[in-house]
């Protein structure tokens, strides 16, 4: 089986910028979803503070692979670029364990 990981990506936009970052977001998270190694994302927005957004990926490959390879993707590069001037804090990715998955039976 394959290796799995699976992480936590925080972007806390500066205001005048949130639109900007999610119309890059949606930009990159559609061209990743053509990736092999890509099992899914979760884009979420804060109700706390609606300047944040939160993605949760799951990837098949290690994390040493997917700092390497997927960071590096051609279709991210302008959105690296751009990520500082669009951040009001810098990213934080955590990458977590997986203890348990479920889901709905159908």
């Amino acid at each position: 089986m394959k290796e799995t990981i699976a992480f936590i990506v925080r972007l806390p936009a500066r205001h005048e910028q949130v639109h900007a970052l999610e119309r890059d977001l949606l930009q990159v998270l559609e061209a990743m979803a053509d990736e092999p190694d890509f099992v899914s994302t979760h884009l979420h927005q804060s109700p706390d503070d609606p300047d944040t957004f939160v993605l949760h990926e799951v990837w098949a490959c290690s994390k040493e692979h997917f700092l390497r390879h997927h960071l590096a993707r051609p279709y991210r590069q302008a959105f690296e670029a751009d990520l500082a001037q669009r951040l009001r804090d810098a990213r934080v990715i955590e990458f977590l364990d997986l203890k348990r998955h479920g889901q709905r039976a159908a």
